[in-house]
């Protein structure tokens, strides 16, 4: 370690320069590598593994004309439709289940004040399934489900913002003129991603539900979703998309909480049979088809991550890479210096082995320094990425785990880039070079 440290003294451009390169390349990495992380993490840890989302395919339309109402072709975010979903809400086969929709409402207060929200339409297992946190108040009741009750659940955000206190339950508020009584306040509920509602967004910072009700009562209200993966022949195609019918198009996700995997095997065969017994899809030319898929299987199938984040992550991979050789080349004019020092060394009687383990402690300190270099550097690179506006690169972090991993990474290619310039220099022939010196 002595030796390695009055190595790096030595010739300090040399030092400075390697330094350099490593810390760029290893900003670089872990710059895409913490936003590709936080992308890829789990929504839900110690829940999303229970999670899963049911389809069953029972919209009665030919394959050709299963489109939106505004004639795009449909998106396949695999939901339900409105009479399908209540009987298997009904039939009750997962420990929990509720159905899902993201809907937008203009919100108004016991103030006048009124805001345009992101509103939830769910069922009474939601806030237990998904682990919302509620700072006051409690959720509503499968009763309360079934009756359509205009009841809500908000967060205190909200709650600030229309009543200028977070201690909001038992008063009303109006949404698109109706009045919902609230029973309940959260702390703001934002999973990244989002993926029980992908068709609204999938990352967004500031994008999340305000306001949880029965989605009964938001029919009542007319707050039927602006959006649909297809609806009925019988529906009326030449309605605009604002117009979702809800017994007739699909628009409500269907989310089941299962304990073990006899339990998802045995919901698997019940989904089986629920398609089998929509027979009048025969005629329409279409087969059973129903799905079961966990949280990372839906956000895997969905393909959540952008394609530009990885490609990112291979080109500083890339980049990095040639770094390392660069840094291995500097190393190894830097080492080779040191023969005839190297030669007096094992003619005096020090080992190969002594030899290369001092040239890779230094390789390991020229790039720990450059990890260390690194971690403002690849601070700065996530701050530059947070303010690019691409509905992601809010979430650029870097938190305790790729901190530890930077100095790992470090670590490690000072030892893939010091192997090969330290055995290189521990094969110097001492002879030769006594009798060079």
């Amino acid at each position: 370690m002595e030796l390695a440290l009055r190595g790096l003294r030595r010739y300090p451009k040399t030092t400075a320069l390697a330094v350099l390169t490593v810390a760029i390349g290893l900003a670089a990495s872990m710059t895409t590598l913490a936003l590709l992380h936080m992308l890829s993490a789990d929504p839900l840890p110690g829940r999303s593994q229970h999670l899963y989302l049911a389809w069953v395919d029972a919209v009665e339309a030919k394959s050709q004309t299963f489109t939106s109402l505004d004639g795009v072709t449909t998106y396949d975010y695999k939901r339900l439709k409105m009479p399908d979903a209540e009987a298997l809400l009904a039939a009750h086969k997962g420990t929990l289940q509720t159905v899902v929709a993201d809907l937008d409402a203009r919100v108004e207060g016991s103030n006048g004040q009124h805001f345009n929200e992101q509103l939830l339409a769910t069922g009474s297992d939601f806030i237990s399934m998904f682990g919302v946190a509620l700072r006051d108040g409690r959720s509503w009741t499968v009763a309360e489900d079934a009756a359509r009750a205009p009841i809500a659940v908000i967060d205190s955000g909200l709650a600030q913002k229309l009543f200028g206190t977070p201690r909001a339950v038992g008063r009303v508020v109006q949404i698109k003129n109706h009045a919902f009584r609230v029973i309940g306040v959260s702390q703001p509920y934002s999973p990244q991603p989002h993926f029980y509602g992908l068709n609204a967004w999938a990352f967004g910072g500031d994008s999340q539900e305000s306001i949880f009700v029965p989605y009964g009562a938001a029919v009542d209200a007319g707050l039927a979703s602006s959006s649909t993966d297809g609806c009925d022949d019988a529906t009326d195609k030449g309605k605009r998309f604002i117009a979702v019918d809800p017994l007739h198009c699909e628009w409500l996700a269907y989310w089941v909480q299962l304990g073990t995997p006899q339990d998802v095997a045995a919901y698997r065969s019940f989904l089986d049979h629920y398609a089998q017994q929509q027979t009048s899809l025969g005629s329409y030319g279409k087969k059973p088809q129903s799905q079961l898929l966990s949280v990372q299987q839906w956000l895997t199938l969905q393909n959540v991550i952008p394609d530009n984040v990885r490609l990112n992550v291979w080109l500083a991979g890339s980049f990095l890479v040639l770094c390392m050789v660069n840094v291995a080349g500097l190393l190894a004019a830097k080492f080779m210096r040191r023969s005839v020092e190297v030669g007096i060394r094992r003619a005096l009687g020090a080992s190969r082995r002594a030899v290369m383990l001092h040239h890779l402690f230094e390789a390991g300190m020229v790039c720990f320094l450059g990890g260390a270099l690194a971690w403002p550097l690849t601070l700065l690179g996530l701050a530059l990425l947070r303010m690019q506006d691409q509905g992601f690169t809010d979430l650029a972090r870097l938190d305790v785990a790729m901190f530890a991993a930077l100095f790992a990474l470090a670590l490690g290619v000072g030892a893939l880039v010091g192997l090969l310039p330290s055995w290189r220099v521990s094969m110097v022939q001492p002879g030769l070079q006594v009798k060079s010196a």
